[in-house]
């Protein structure tokens, strides 16, 4: 039988085995195992029954034999224990098998170990079967190959066969199968033999068969985890990786696959860890073993292969391999052969290297050796900085190490050329660790022996230098320096280290500035920079270095940059000479920030700091005037706190010795040094200056002395002006400045008696021999104005003009705005005049406040006529706004209502030049009086005089009540009738009837007199006659109001208003027809006194008169009753009634006598100046009275008889009764003799009411008006109060004890009936009261106590007790148990139970439902009763009087005044997470609670998104919520940073944020309806300004929902119908909404640009707008152009100025918005005359509307006036082109083009252009050649003919600079010419096409000339498309927007013909690409 023997050569004679099938294998002699195996997976050959000769021509399964082999080192053991047995192949399955079920071991190992065996003979060519069987057998039973007998075996497999020749290599499929089985048989197993180790590096250090086969990485990989290596990053490993790797292709082995299936192949699924942790020690044995030996026998560079590399690169996980390599690296990196295997060996190491750990030691030794690498090319460089970097990237503790050692080779003799570079690379990787570590070494070099600062100096500027001058890392070198350093310097180099470090603090600054001195924020690091070394000062300098003063002071100068220049050079002459000056000069012109001041205060304020605040306060001062000395634009003193100024004090604080013991009780006073306290005043008044806007303003409010100083730079008054002894300053109070001298002398001389006295002093203290008298002074900065000495003054005033101080704090208008009010009328202003004088400030800077009392004070006099024309052409530009005119005449208006007639006068004066329209500033005559007539007409010419008008009449309403001029008072009243509005008639006609009542001597001259009958005949008379008209026409108007109101609230809202606050009794007024009016008693007393000065000459048929005195007088006249009383009132008091009798006129007359009584006729006639018919119906009054009431007058007889004698002489006619009632006879004189006898006076009767009043004695009647009176207010008892209650007291004590009781009786009755409110309202008189009857315990009194005490439960109080005693209920608690609710209680149970609580009880009776009611039902309920809140449902139905003290009590706990919604709302956010369904409207609907945000807050900080985006849905689903919380609520969700938790912080510069809300078009809809109505509410309440700025407010929102255009034209749209300034101010923002609306199919009523109103437009002008950008950058490229000449840069300016040309005509209102900067531009640039042409071109493209409007009148006056200057200086062709400018102007403005003209007249006379103007003929014609425009648009002419046409329609545009005669004739020439440039005339042609280019920029609409383009490019001939192509780049500028259109188009046809189009695209893209900065 040979079937189971097997020859030893393996190739052998056919087997004589049957064949079998190819799915089968043949096992034994007559039985056969059948394998199924899957024919897609596996490829599995037949087993050959033909013998070893039929398989020979098999190819073999991997590629070409192994390469020569080397000599073994560390290979294993070759002897196998056991005997191996020969089989057969086709045998070895089943002879296994059998063995298995038999458990024949060792029958098992001989079977294995001889197929293994026969594989190693057969090593050429295995047998296919063989290697089968084997692989099927390590499936099936892969543990028989672990026994160490197997696992030798296999690995003899692996080694390297001794004596093999070269040609008889081995098969790479053994190398395969023996990997694969080796890893098979261990997979499980942790600890695998050394022998895998022993063949690995055998086959590592020669051919590296199977040690790179990517099919062995399965058992690979499994033994380099021996070595523990990292792998680094695969960027760091050199690009041709597969150096030494055998490829597993080429084989034609079926087991292996294909070459196409390589891929797939070595996708192997296996698993990889460590198999060797419990033999680190003796794997680390074998590595070194193995690597020294290799080193020992190949000592020479050329003798290692890569294969040794290779294997030092997989074992650097060992410090010793690492250690190795690290010293051979340097000649292996620099061999040809070697580099890439070295560069790779590099990257393991840095990668392996470890910071901390046993092998740390070994790491740092070798970064030193790394350290000491010389590589000589750039690429090794870089792959060393790249291994180094990603190294101390992954370990930053190695940072410090390998920075060190750099920086010692660096400074070593054999230093390396690469340290610089590596430093700079590790910067760049690690800006702040690596100058943190290089700042370590610096402290360690610094605080050695030798002197290391020279070559850290140069090593700092190398660094930067390799850094590419990136100056950015000495920050944080400083920041690392300033730290203590790791240990305490030694005594002996204190002093050197100290100075060091330093030193190397102003070498980093020197740096910064010579590097980084073109850069823009060199200035902000070097400020950093000083700031860490004062840090360093301060914090670590004195406590680690202990430096002596000087050496202190010496570096703190020194940082500082005040010592000279040699000194921070001279260590190493560095900066050389060349650049030492300017580099010195950087550093000193540092900014002084506000950081770096209070790091130097609190220097100079630390006790532990060797210098005195003295000396830092005198540093201070150096600096400060540095900084100041620095350009203020540059900002170099910035300060915002306001506690500096206290710091600053504290430095100059004088601090008794703290040797010296003060007596015990004594505090001395806080005392300041005398001389640094003014200099500290001096100080903070630079800092004031440099920083006006916020500190200055503050500062000057909190210090008085320093608002005083401010004051005295502004002003520039000396010091004999500033305190005059006569006249005080108003700052300044010399009476208190005296006192406050006294009280510091006496402190100041008993602090130095005490320390005298403690130090032993014998001399005692006065004021002559006291030392600190004259050098301290009383620290009380915030205390009155102090004033300074006469030197300081003098000093202070030098400084501020040095330093312009002044100037500076002029910059802020509030200081000054403060300035002027504090003068006010008190004291002149000459200040002001000298500021506006001599300082050549720009007017825009200062106040309106300031211009305007210049104005009107006459300061500018003779000879300054163009400086008072500029002030008031200024003043009169600031008309213009709606601030600046309220400001201006706010400051003048208020002024008219001075005391003091100067200041009124200027006033009128100031109005006058404001509001005229004339030049007159300079002839005016200030000592003259300025009639308000003068300006009084021209308010209403005001441009916001709507807004205006209400001010404007309210100060000449105060005006009246103060003018004393009777004509000014007239004008104030002409005025009025005038011009007052129906809602200020009610304040206006109580301060003219208080004018007319009070100030009768003044209207007297006002008003014609009272008995002119007369037609006036003289100018006085007439004006009164005015005077009289305008008062009675206001007087006429507001009656009339008052009397047209049905409604009684109307008509008391009239009567309200300011006019309420007038504590002047008020009337009711109930006419007979039923008629009634509230008014003022003075307002009815005034309308009947104006009757008594009769009708007025200019009132058309008394008509206004008529009517007011048949309201008044006559048979409808009114009933007077008091205001809400029934009482009558007095309506005609005597005084009156006297007017009106005198007035003599009938009606007046009757009403003045109806009802007077006789003894008040008889003194009306005794009155002088009686009209003779008054006195004669006083006469018939008094015959008409009864005889006994004339008799009882007693009036002496004989007067009255003289009287009568009298008035009968003037013509009166009466009295015949009134005489003869009193028996009057004609007079009778005396006798001279007894003319002076005394007469005897007879008795007078006894007056009744002179007596004293007896006390009343109370009875049982008038009980009831005693208790009326004094609790409910009544007035029927006549008796004292107090007596009254003590004497009821009494009798309800003494009636206690009989039967009667009718006292008792009647306080019970009205008790029954009295409201508690009255008792609790008077506790005085209740309290006793109710006691007195507790006391007496009458019948009754209990119930009445319950019934009054149900009126009050929770009153407190006397009263309250009083009535609880008595009713016998227990006092009030304020503790409740709470109520008992089921255990599921209904929702109204719940709610009754919060409804009865008490604000004691409600926290109890809520924890106590939330802990036994489920909680859904609680949040119910909560929702329920908030809602109910909401509701007002729980307030109180009555008025509660806010002064009754159980008001307090009355309220509900839920209520709004209660204390019951925070509980409620604290339980509904802790018992519910999201807020929705009925909670919504708790959150949004109108006019909700107070409380309603914090839900709202909860909602938007805890829902999920999912919660708020449904919420957003309900809200935008309709509207009807509120819109402030819908919107503010939308804005949450987008901002909220909650909601875009996990976004990028620093978002990217053209980041556009994503449309978060995602609305639909509907719900967009609603939010801009929303947007709208809040609008329209501020609207009303504030007006159109206030309504703006909400849209604004939410413009950001809208926008960010519009992220589609398609949304963009929703939102247009809904804005049409929302808010008109809604749409104006979304179309400036987005203006092509206006091209969307015009292309919509539901378009609006009207586009933005005749939508917006007036006022709209006025308020849309405050805001931004998207075209400003692009106009004024276009503009300022226009201006900014080079004065060089060339092509191309005119080529650029002509299309920028096409740009602008184009922006302007297709975007209304862009060009007026720009004219200000084109203006300021125009006259920035004078003296280049071809940027006035093109701005000029940009002008004229503006229609008349825009260019002239009101808005910009003022600039484009000026840029006329700068063209007409240019036009003087020699204008050429400019002359031409300005006049027809100036033409247009004078069509529009005739006035103000008149005055321009005039000024200009000789420049204008001398130029032939202009001479035309000086004529009065009309405007040039704009329009273009009627004949050659009429010949274009019919196109029926030749072409030659047509391109005559279109260069003649070309010239004349040429002329008109660009113009094209206005948008309406350039859209007509450009629809005329467009079709001819697809003419196939070639002249014609180019002509059209020539013109369009021009056209384009001009037109409103290019679609025509688009059309044109695009047809030419379409056109079949390829010479038309040719033309186009050619001029497209200049087509394009003026239609940019179709550029993309257009340029796909050219693209296309380039794709489909041969013409060249790549130049035309690359022009146009480099034509469009000029406005990219736009």
């Amino acid at each position: 039988m040979e079937r189971g023997k097997m020859s030893s050569t393996g190739r052998g004679g056919k087997s004589k085995a049957p064949q079998h099938p190819q799915d089968i294998f043949a096992l034994g002699s007559k039985s056969t195992v059948v394998v199924s195996r899957d024919s897609e997976k596996r490829n599995i050959h037949k087993p050959s029954t033909s013998g070893v000769g039929e398989r020979k021509r098999e190819t073999p399964g991997f590629g070409a034999a192994p390469p020569n082999k080397r000599a073994r080192i560390g290979s294993p053991a070759e002897a196998v224990t056991g005997t191996s047995l020969e089989v057969d192949p086709v045998d070895l399955v089943p002879n296994v098998l059998q063995a298995l079920d038999t458990h024949n071991s060792e029958k098992l190992m001989g079977l294995l170990t001889g197929a293994i065996r026969l594989l190693k003979s057969q090593r050429s060519k295995p047998d296919p079967i063989l290697c089968m069987s084997m692989l099927y057998l390590a499936k099936i039973r892969p543990s028989m190959f672990a026994n160490e007998t197997v696992a030798q075996t296999l690995c003899n497999l692996l080694k390297r066969e001794q004596g093999a020749a070269f040609k008889s290599k081995g098969n790479p499929l053994l190398f395969v199968l023996a990997c694969n089985i080796l890893y098979v048989s261990h997979r499980d197993s942790n600890n695998w033999p050394d022998t895998f180790i022993k063949v690995y590096i055998e086959d590592a250090l020669n051919e590296r068969w199977w040690v790179d086969c990517a099919w062995c990485k399965c058992l690979v990989e499994n033994i380099v985890t021996a070595f523990g290596t990292k792998q680094p990053a695969a960027h760091l490993l050199p690009g041709d990786s597969t150096l030494g790797t055998m490829s597993p292709s080429g084989s034609g082995s079926p087991l292996m696959g294909s070459a196409e299936d390589d891929a797939d192949n070595t996708d192997l699924d296996y698993s990889v860890f460590p198999r060797y942790s419990s033999s680190y020690e003796s794997v680390e044995a074998l590595v070194l073993e193995a690597i020294r030996e290799q080193i020992q026998r190949r000592a020479a560079p050329d003798a290692i292969g890569k294969g040794f590399l290779k294997l030092l690169s997989a074992t650097c996980g060992f410090p010793e391999i690492r250690m190795i390599a690290a010293s051979r690296l340097e000649a292996w990196l620099h061999s040809g052969k070697l580099w890439r295997a070295a560069q790779e060996l590099l990257a393991h190491v840095c990668a392996n290297a470890a910071a901390a750990g046993p092998s740390a030691a070994r790491d740092h030794e070798v970064l030193a050796q790394l350290a000491r690498l010389r590589l000589k090319t750039k690429p090794l460089q870089a792959a060393y900085q790249n291994c180094l970097r990603e190294m101390v990237s992954e370990s930053p503790a190695l940072l410090r190490s390998v920075v060190t050692h750099t920086i010692y080779n660096e400074l070593s003799n054999v230093r390396s050329p690469n340290n610089m570079a590596v430093l700079a690379a590790l910067i760049s990787a690690q800006p702040q660790l690596v100058p943190a570590a290089m700042a370590d070494t610096y402290q360690e070099l610094v605080v050695r022996t030798e002197d290391y600062l020279r070559p850290l100096r140069a090593l700092t500027r190398e660094c930067v230098r390799a850094s590419r001058s990136d100056a950015a890392a000495l920050l944080p070198l400083a920041c690392a320096l300033a730290h203590p350093p790791p240990m305490d310097p030694p005594q002996e180099i204190r002093e050197r280290a100290f100075q060091s470090i330093a030193d190397l603090f102003c070498v980093c600054s020197l740096v910064t500035a010579a590097h980084s001195k073109h850069s823009a924020d060199y200035r902000a690091q070097l400020t950093a920079l000083q700031q860490q070394a004062l840090g360093w000062l301060r914090d670590t300098a004195a406590a680690v270095y202990r430096p002596v003063r000087h050496d202190y002071l010496h570096v703190l100068h020194k940082i500082m940059f005040v010592e000279p220049v040699e000194t921070y050079s001279k260590v190493d002459n560095w900066p050389p000479e060349s650049e030492r000056a300017l580099t010195y000069r950087l550093c000193c012109e540092t900014p002084l920030p506000q950081n770096t001041l209070l790091r130097l205060i609190f220097i100079g304020l630390s006790k532990e700091i060797p210098v005195s605040p003295t000396e830092v306060f005198e540093l201070i001062e150096q600096l400060v005037r540095r900084a100041c000395a620095l350009p203020p634009e540059e900002q170099p003193l910035q300060v915002d706190k306001l506690e500096i100024a206290d710091y600053i004090f504290q430095l100059c604080q004088f601090h008794p010795p703290d040797n010296i013991t003060l007596p015990a009780g004594y505090t001395p006073p806080t005392l300041a040094i005398t001389s640094l306290y003014w200099r500290g005043w001096m100080l903070l008044t630079m800092l004031a200056a440099h920083n006006p806007q916020g500190f200055a303003e503050r500062a000057a409010t909190a210090y008085p002395t320093l608002r005083a100083l401010i004051e005295c730079c502004i002003t520039r008054v000396q010091y004999e002006a500033c305190f005059p002894a006569s006249k005080p300053s108003i700052e300044w109070n010399c009476t208190a400045e005296t006192e406050r001298a006294e009280a510091e002398r006496a402190a100041v001389l008993q602090l130095e008696t005490h320390l005298a006295a403690a130090s032993n002093a014998k001399l005692p203290v006065t004021e002559h021999s006291s030392r600190l008298l004259a050098q301290l002074t009383m620290l009380e900065p915030l205390g009155p104005a102090r004033r300074p000495p006469a030197g300081v003054l003098e000093a202070l005033q030098t400084l501020s003009s040095q330093l312009r101080l002044g100037r500076l704090l002029c910059r802020q208008p509030a200081l000054l705005l403060q300035l002027v009010e504090r003068h006010g009328t008190r004291r002149a202003m000459p200040w002001l005049h000298q500021l506006l004088r001599h300082d050549r400030l720009e007017l825009s800077v200062l106040p309106v406040q300031c211009l305007c009392e210049f104005l009107s004070a006459g300061g500018a006099g003779a000879g300054e006529a163009g400086k008072a024309g500029e002030l008031c052409a200024h003043l009169r530009r600031t008309l213009l706004s709606e601030e600046g005119a309220r400001a201006v005449l706010h400051y003048y208006l208020q002024r008219l209502a001075h005391a003091h007639r100067c200041t009124r006068q200027s006033a009128n004066r100031g109005l006058k030049l404001v509001l005229s329209t004339t030049d007159d500033a300079a002839d005016m005559d200030y000592n003259a009086d300025v009639s308000p007539e003068s300006w009084l007409p021209l308010l209403p010419a005001l441009a916001h005089w709507a807004a205006l008008r209400g001010e404007a009449v309210r100060r000449v309403r105060a005006a009246c009540l103060v003018e004393c001029v009777p004509r000014h008072v007239a004008a104030y009243l002409a005025f009025l009738a005038r011009h007052a509005a129906k809602h200020d008639l009610t304040d206006i006609v109580l301060d003219l009837s208080q004018v007319l009542m009070e100030r009768t001597t003044v209207m007297g001259c006002v008003l014609p007199p009272v008995d002119a009958r007369d037609v006036p005949r003289d100018e006085q008379l007439h004006a009164q006659h005015a005077a009289l008209h305008a008062l009675t026409t206001v007087f006429y108007t507001h009656l009339r109001q008052m009397l047209s109101c049905t409604e009684p609230t109307e008509a008391a809202e009239l009567e309200q208003g300011e006019g309420a606050g007038y504590a002047g009794e008020k009337v009711t007024l109930q006419w007979a027809n039923g008629r009634r009016a509230t008014l003022h008693v003075v307002v009815a007393h005034a309308h009947l006194k104006l009757l008594c000065y009769g009708p007025s000459t200019l009132d058309t048929n008394q008509e206004m008169y008529s009517w007011l005195q048949s309201t008044w007088v006559g048979s409808d006249a009114p009933e007077a009753f008091v205001s809400e009383s029934p009482d009558e009132a007095v309506l005609l008091p005597d005084w009156l009634r006297l007017s009106l009798v005198r007035s003599a006129r009938k009606p007046l007359l009757e009403a003045g006598l109806r009802g007077l009584p006789a003894h008040k006729l008889a003194l009306f006639i005794q009155t002088f100046g009686m009209p003779v018919s008054s006195m004669s119906a006083l006469l018939e009054a008094l015959d008409a009275c009864p005889a006994g009431a004339v008799v009882r007058l007693g009036v002496e007889r004989g007067y009255m008889a003289q009287l009568l004698l009298v008035q009968r002489a003037r013509g009166a006619v009466g009295g015949h009764a009134f005489a003869a009632a009193l028996r009057l006879s004609r007079p009778q004189y005396p006798p001279d003799d007894t003319l002076f006898t005394e007469e005897v006076l007879p008795e007078e009767e006894e007056d009744p009411w002179s007596s004293p009043r007896e006390p009343v004695r109370l009875d049982a009647a008038s009980v009831g008006a005693l208790l009326a009176a004094a609790f409910a207010g009544a007035d029927g008892f006549r008796g004292d109060v107090d007596a009254a209650f003590r004497q009821l007291h009494g009798l309800i004590s003494s009636e206690a004890s009989s039967a009667e009781t009718p006292c008792t009786r009647a306080v019970l009755a009205f008790l029954l009936t009295a409201s508690v409110a009255g008792l609790l309202r008077q506790p005085a008189y209740a309290a006793p009261l109710l006691r007195a009857l507790l006391h007496a315990k009458p019948a009754g009194f209990v119930e009445v106590a319950r019934s009054l005490l149900s009126q009050c439960k929770c009153a407190r109080g006397p009263v309250a007790d009083a009535l609880r005693a008595a009713a016998g209920a227990a006092p009030l608690s304020t503790d409740h148990a709470p109520p008992t609710l089921p255990p599921r209680a209904n929702k109204d149970q719940i709610v009754a139970a919060f409804e009865a609580t008490t604000p004691s009880t409600l926290e109890a009776v809520g924890n106590s439902i939330i802990e036994t009611q489920d909680t859904q039902l609680v949040v119910d309920t909560i929702t329920h009763l908030l809602d109910k809140n909401q509701k007002k449902c729980y307030e109180l139905t009555i008025k509660v009087e806010e002064d009754e003290k159980y008001s307090q009590c009355a309220a509900h706990v839920l209520s709004v005044r209660g204390l019951g919604c925070g509980l409620l709302l604290d339980w509904l956010a802790e018992l519910q997470r999201e807020t929705l369904g009925a909670q919504m409207r708790l959150m949004f609907m109108r006019g909700g609670g107070s409380w309603r945000p914090l839900l709202v807050t909860l909602l938007a900080h805890r829902a999920s998104w999912r919660t708020l985006h449904a919420c957003l849905a309900a809200l935008l689903q309709h509207g009807g919520w509120s819109a402030t919380s819908v919107l503010d609520f939308a804005e949450t969700l987008i901002g909220s940073p909650r909601v875009w938790q996990g976004r990028d912080r620093a978002t990217p510069k053209h980041h556009t944020p994503e449309d978060s809300l995602r609305l639909t078009h509907t719900q967009l809809d609603v939010l801009i309806h929303y947007v709208g109505e809040e609008a329209s509410e501020a609207e009303a309440s504030e007006g159109i300004e206030a309504a703006r700025r909400s849209i604004e407010a939410r413009l950001p929102l809208i926008l960010r929902c519009c992220s589609a255009p398609h949304s963009l034209l929703a939102a247009a749209l809904a804005a049409s119908k929302t808010h008109p300034l809604l749409l104006l101010l979304l179309y400036m923002k987005v203006p092509k909404i206006l091209q969307l609306l015009r292309e919509c199919e539901e378009r609006p009523p009207a586009v933005p640009d005749v939508v917006a109103s007036a006022d709209a437009l006025s308020a849309a002008r405050r805001s931004t707008c998207a075209t400003d950008r692009v106009s004024h950058s276009l503009l300022t490229m226009l201006a900014a152009a080079p004065p060089h000449h060339s092509k191309e840069l005119q080529q650029k300016m002509w299309r920028t100025e096409a740009n602008v040309r184009a922006v302007w005509a297709r975007c209304r209102g862009a060009g007026e918005r720009a004219l200000p900067l084109a203006g300021a531009l125009l006259r920035g640039v004078r003296g280049r005359a071809q940027h006035h042409n093109h701005l000029l071109a940009a002008l004229e493209i503006l229609p008349d509307h825009e260019l002239f409007s009101h808005a910009v009148s003022e600039e484009i006056h000026n840029i006329l006036e700068c063209f007409l200057n240019l036009v003087k200086e020699g204008g050429g062709s400019l002359a031409h082109r300005v006049a027809a400018l100036l033409r247009r102007y004078r069509a529009v403005r005739p006035a103000r083009a008149a005055a321009l003209l005039a000024a200009h007249r000789d420049t204008v006379a001398s130029h032939a252009a202009l001479s035309g103007l000086a004529s009065a003929e009309g405007p040039a014609s704009v329009a273009p050649p009627p004949h050659a425009l009429r010949e274009l648009q019919r196109r029926v002419a030749t072409p030659p003919e047509l391109t005559l046409l279109v260069q003649e329609v070309e010239a004349w545009g040429v002329r008109r600079g660009g113009a094209w005669g206005g948008a309406r004739a350039a859209d007509a020439l450009l629809r005329a010419t467009a079709p001819l440039a697809a003419s196939p005339h070639a002249p014609l042609r180019t002509a059209a096409l020539a013109l369009l280019a021009k056209l384009l920029p001009a037109a409103p609409d290019t679609h025509p000339g688009l059309q044109a383009i695009l047809e030419c490019l379409d056109s079949e001939q390829p010479e038309v498309a040719q033309s186009a192509v050619d001029k497209l780049p200049e087509l394009l500028v003026g239609m940019q927007e179709h550029a993309a259109r257009v340029l796909m188009r050219v693209f296309e046809l380039g794709m489909k013909s041969r013409l060249p189009v790549e130049p035309c695209i690359a022009k146009c893209v480099s034509t469009i690409n000029l406005n990219r900065g736009c």
